[in-house]
């Protein structure tokens, strides 16, 4: 069911942008919506994706040749 709710939003929200686009008024906010909305969606990602960062495992502990 949820992939039937999101191919409907998809179906919706393309018809709404190309209704839109047609108007030359709305070309300028609709192409930085899109742009902003897909930084934002890259930022969120890269956080979510990049939250380990570069972590070493610690040592292990072992007997000391010295």
């Amino acid at each position: 069911m949820k992939d039937v709710l999101i191919a409907a939003a998809g179906f919706v929200l393309g018809w709404l942008m190309s209704k839109t686009w047609q108007d030359p008024a709305c070309r300028g906010g609709l192409v930085l919506f899109v742009v902003l909305t897909a930084v934002m969606a890259l930022a969120f990602a890269f956080a979510v994706v990049g939250h380990g960062g570069s972590r070493h495992a610690p040592p292990e502990d072992g007997p000391d040749d010295g």
